[in-house]
């Protein structure tokens, strides 16, 4: 995917240095995930690999470490670019990409409340905003249980009770065994409103995901937004994500 995308870099952009095609090749990677980072190396490995002739990697890191638009990544020797940056470098290379991404949508749950926790909390969150945005009703109700099931299980994991919502084969239970150990927690002790949402969510994330003659409408959705938004809040707090 890397190759293709260097590719029509060099065909559509001529004469892109060689600092430019790494500011680019870290938008493409971050195009699903903004917290991707990558190496010099891995950089100039990909670039090569595309034909691009062979890189000094020592000169690729110092152009990136100056670069406004870069900031370091999940460890010292990586890099990824600025969040405040991806806009204008979507604008510039969103022509040669595969897919196009998703605008940011605070329909269902703000996006701020997942924003720079986890890049897999980002991506869920957003489509699970955009599908109600395009009447995906099913999608959405499905989406929104996911991020639930996900939530759960970080606050356990945070708590370093991750093992408690795991079922006989090892496995990380299913929203229904999620519900029954959180619920009953004394420890953790969700709120009511939280509570009734996320039961409601199950109900209709149950039906959207397994009866075939079941389809969510707007209104199954909306009755359980706030709810479900007050359940995100909390669980990012046990989390210790907000």
């Amino acid at each position: 995917m890397s190759k293709t995308f260097l590719t029509k870099l060099s065909t559509e952009f001529p004469g892109t240095t060689a600092q430019e095609t790494a500011v680019a090749l870290l938008w493409h990677h971050g195009s699903d995930d903004a917290n991707v980072s990558l190496s010099a190396k891995q950089i100039a490995d990909e670039m090569e690999e595309a034909g691009f002739a062979k890189q000094n990697i020592s000169r690729l890191k110092q152009s990136l470490e100056d670069d406004k638009r870069i900031v370091r990544g999940s460890s010292s020797n990586t890099f990824r670019i600025k969040l405040g940056s991806r806009e204008k470098l979507t604008d510039k290379y969103i022509c040669i990409a595969k897919v196009k991404p998703l605008e940011r949508s605070d329909s269902i749950i703000p996006f701020e409340l997942v924003h720079t926790t986890r890049g897999y909390l980002e991506k869920i969150t957003l489509q699970l905003n955009v599908s109600y945005d395009h009447s995906l009703y099913d999608c959405c109700a499905v989406m929104c249980r996911r991020l639930i099931e996900t939530l759960i299980i970080e606050a356990y994991e945070q708590l370093g009770r991750a093992d408690e919502l795991r079922g006989p084969d090892g496995h990380f239970m299913m929203l229904s065994g999620l519900l029954g150990v959180i619920i009953s927690d004394k420890k953790v002790n969700l709120g009511r409103n939280a509570v009734k949402g996320i039961n409601a969510l199950k109900q209709l994330g149950d039906n959207s995901a397994h009866n075939r003659r079941f389809n969510a409408r707007k209104d199954d959705i909306d009755k359980i937004t706030g709810d479900v938004r007050i359940a995100v809040e909390e669980l990012l707090h046990l989390a210790k994500l907000i």
